[in-house]
Formats: C-alpha cells, sequence, structure tokens
C-alpha cells in the first residue's frame, strides 16, 4: 500500500499532467525535488530547472497537447501513471500511450521520474522509408502463433 503523503503526491502529479500547458510548466519547481532527475526515450534531465526546460520545448514541438491519465498505481516508495497523449504534429492528431514511473522523497516530491513510450512510433508516421523499413524488420522478428 502507499503511503498516505505518496498518494497525494502521485494524485498532484496526475493532475499536473492533464493540467499541463505552457502555462503550468512552471509548476515543475513545485512538484521536483530540486535535483530530482527525469528520462524518456529521447531526453534526460537533472535538476527541477532542466525538467522544466524539457517539457516547456514539448509545447515548441508539438500543438494543442493534451494528456489523459487512465490509471494510478504505487507502493510505499514509489507510483506509476498510464497516460495518453493527444497532440498534433504536421498537421496531422496523433495519439502516444506511455508510462512515467516517479520515486517521491518524504516531502512527496518528485526525485525521479521515467518515461516510458514507444520512441519507434514517432518514426515510423513521420519517415516513410524508415517506418517501411522497421515494419520490415518486425514482421521478420514476430513470433508466429498460427
Amino acid at each position: 500500500m502507499m503511503k498516505e503523503n505518496q498518494k497525494l503526491a502521485l494524485a498532484r502529479m496526475a493532475g499536473f499532467f492533464q493540467e499541463m500547458s505552457p502555462q503550468t510548466v512552471a509548476r515543475v519547481a513545485e512538484l521536483y525535488a530540486p535535483q530530482a532527475t527525469f528520462r524518456d526515450p529521447i531526453n534526460e534531465a537533472t535538476g527541477a530547472k532542466a525538467i522544466e526546460k524539457v517539457m516547456a520545448d514539448l509545447f515548441h514541438q508539438l500543438r494543442n497537447i493534451r494528456i489523459v491519465v487512465r490509471e494510478m498505481h504505487g507502493d510505499d516508495d514509489a507510483g506509476c501513471l498510464l497516460w495518453t497523449m493527444h497532440y498534433d504534429f504536421r498537421g496531422k492528431q496523433r495519439t502516444l500511450p506511455g508510462v512515467s514511473h516517479f520515486a517521491f522523497n518524504e516531502a512527496g516530491l518528485v526525485t525521479a521520474q521515467e518515461d516510458y513510450w514507444d520512441a519507434s512510433f514517432v518514426l515510423y508516421g513521420e519517415f516513410p522509408i524508415l517506418g517501411l523499413m522497421m515494419r520490415g524488420i518486425k514482421r521478420m522478428v514476430r513470433v508466429k502463433t498460427a
């Protein structure tokens, strides 16, 4: 079972994700420990200011970002959010499912965040030749069940 302050911290992160906008990314300083770490398939950052910069850049790269938190899970030391990010890129609406794993300190601040999402998904859609090659490789290594 999660400690009550970790439950609240995870719920705060879920709210932050769902309300995230260019105006709210500055809340990182309220939610993350000063030397927190962040990692996803593309970025790594250490420190609340650097994490804020990564999140702010998301709004420069993509349009109409909306994150929907589908589930929250955790234990005494950590928690996970399962989410779907909806966004526009190059004039097309897209969705990206992912998971964020958080570690919290005793004050309920994030000390580490690691995001998991399929980075190849981005490549398939934006680079047709690379996408074709990746789908071919996937067909070759896929387990044949029939």
